[in-house]
């Protein structure tokens, strides 16, 4: 009689723990739903509104990067040629992306672009191959969604302005959601010793697409072909 009063109360406590999981993920917002930079702004900006604390080779790197865009020449923005943005630059463009939020792991997909994911309860490798979107683990901290990010390639830029980083940029990005779930916003922290002098933050602002948005077809070799030379004869 006591195994079995025993084997029931395992019983019973294992079918409540599907139940306390989501208890708990109930303090948690879900920012599932797809998202747009709101404003967007060409350039991160230090939240404490200093100067991108550049070291002096990768302060020519930039300068080099605004002189040509500004005469229209933006020849080292690798996304001409189709190839991925990076981050945190590819959540700071003015186009969409998803999130999709799960028990395990946070998804993120972007338009036309490769996804990324960050998973709960895991670690950053610790001698990683480079990779355009990098590496990513996930955590809470109360109500805020904790992404660490590591083992990106150095060919991507940090923003639309052309902010360079090394092969050691760490980002640390937090999402805030907003009172009225409409809204997030997210704060990331910076650190690359190659590039920069310190750590520093920037922050974005996102607006909640309709809950009927699709991301429009777009096809980068289409637009490669639109602008190539045109063949004589």
């Amino acid at each position: 009689m006591r195994k079995t009063l025993s084997l029931l109360a395992a019983g019973a406590a294992l079918a409540a723990l599907p139940a306390l999981a989501h208890a708990q993920g109930a303090n948690h917002p879900d920012f599932t739903g797809a998202w747009i930079v709101s404003p967007y702004k060409a350039a991160l900006k230090p939240a404490d509104g200093a100067a991108v604390p550049l070291k002096p080779e990768a302060k020519k790197v930039y300068d080099q990067h605004l002189a040509a865009a500004a005469k229209g020449d933006r020849t080292w923005d690798e996304t001409s040629i189709c190839l991925p943005e990076g981050l945190p630059r590819l959540q700071t463009i003015n186009e969409p992306f998803e999130i999709m939020q799960k028990s395990n792991a946070m998804y993120f997909v972007a338009q036309n672009r490769l996804p990324w994911r960050a998973y709960f309860n895991e670690k950053l490798p610790d001698d990683p191959d480079p990779m355009y979107l990098g590496y990513h683990v996930a955590k809470w901290e109360g109500a805020k969604l904790v992404v660490d990010s590591s083992g990106f390639r150095d060919a991507s830029v940090l923003d639309d302005s052309g902010i360079p980083h090394s092969e050691k940029l760490h980002l640390t990005a937090t999402y805030e959601m907003g009172a009225d779930n409409k809204t997030m916003s997210v704060t990331w922290r910076i650190e690359d010793p190659d590039t920069f002098t310190k750590p520093w933050t920037a922050k974005a602002s996102f607006k909640r697409m309709p809950a009927n948005f699709q991301f429009p077809e777009e096809v980068c070799a289409a637009k490669l072909q639109s602008t190539a030379p045109k063949r004589a004869g």
